[in-house]
């Protein structure tokens, strides 16, 4: 069978150019973390969330502080 889909792919140069950039894999900021839904009493969550601009942190910060404590 002369001039088959084979006999082309031999016949094509490869071009000197890649099509793709090729870079190293960096640290992701997440690369620790996980994520985990939690449902909280609406009164809870607003008291937290005031807490977090009262401290110019933010919900996620306080959480993590209040939990490592809680684990000591």
């Amino acid at each position: 069978m002369a001039g088959g889909a084979f006999d082309k792919l031999k016949q094509v140069t490869p071009k000197e150019i890649p099509k793709q950039k090729i870079v190293p894999i960096k640290e992701r900021k997440r690369d620790n973390e996980s994520s985990y839904t939690l449902w909280l009493d609406k009164d809870l969550i607003k008291a937290l969330k005031l807490k977090a601009v009262e401290e110019n942190d933010n919900v996620k910060n306080l959480v993590e502080q209040a939990i490592r404590k809680f684990l000591k």
